[in-house]
């Protein structure tokens, strides 16, 4: 799953640019998941004194409401995004706002001084109202996504540069490559390293605990699937080809 964020003030255009996007990626056939991050003290989903908010005073995490046009899972706690991302599977994650986590950045902004509060070296691309009067701004291209142009030439961009989601071990030096995850998200948007540089990539075996990703090496990746597939494909029912879940209880 390829992951970036989209940061700027309020009524810079940030909804704007993330939804023109979300429509040209669904069109195009790819599935998109988006998180939008909210600060506003008071805001939650749930409703004092209905139902679902009763369920929750009870203890109940998650509660699950079910309705004729959707269904909502609301959790008792602020989760963080490694913790959110885990849940979701799709070819995109759109992100709007989390500007304090390394992923790749498109910077939205009204003026030059709002754009630079968070231009950083993950910033790959520039858009919202300053696109209605720049195209370029500190060597970083500038889109206007209310053309259809600019919104094909950022989709391009999208695709060039954001890469699958880094493992983020504490954001710190995991030994293999030598950067922390943040380092490489910067050199690699800066092109001075490429997503094959770190060594504990997205990989076709996981492993989770409670709900947590433990990252694995090639080595011990291959090796866990070779052990596990070598003894599943002795077993009635199996088939070549198919994935394989285990799920371990405590």
């Amino acid at each position: 799953m390829k992951a970036f964020q989209v940061c700027g003030f309020t009524k810079s255009g940030k909804t704007t640019v993330i939804t023109s996007l979300i429509k040209h990626f669904t069109k195009m056939g790819q599935q998109v998941a988006s998180i939008k991050d909210i600060h506003f003290k008071d805001f939650q989903m749930d409703t004092e004194g209905k139902n679902t908010f009763l369920h929750k005073q009870a203890g109940a995490d998650p509660v699950v409401a079910r309705g004729l046009k959707e269904t909502d899972f609301l959790y008792g706690r602020q989760m963080d995004f490694l913790e959110i991302a885990s849940r979701i599977s799709t070819d995109w994650l759109m992100v709007e706002g989390y500007h304090d986590f390394p992923l790749p950045k498109i910077v939205c902004g009204k003026t030059e001084k709002e754009v630079d509060e968070f231009l950083d070296k993950r910033t790959f691309a520039i858009a919202g109202v300053i696109g209605n009067v720049k195209k370029n701004y500190r060597d970083v291209p500038v889109f206007d996504v209310t053309k259809k142009e600019d919104i094909l030439k950022l989709s391009e961009l999208v695709q060039k540069k954001v890469f699958p989601l880094l493992p983020y071990v504490d954001d710190k030096c995991c030994q293999q490559c030598g950067s922390t995850c943040t380092q490489m998200v910067e050199a690699i948007i800066q092109g001075d390293k490429s997503f094959k540089d770190c060594q504990i990539q997205e990989a076709a075996i996981k492993l989770q605990i409670g709900e947590k990703n433990i990252p694995m090496v090639p080595f011990v990746q291959n090796m866990l699937r070779n052990s596990v597939m070598g003894m599943v494909s002795e077993l009635k029912g199996w088939e070549k080809g198919k994935s394989v879940k285990i799920l371990i209880e405590k």
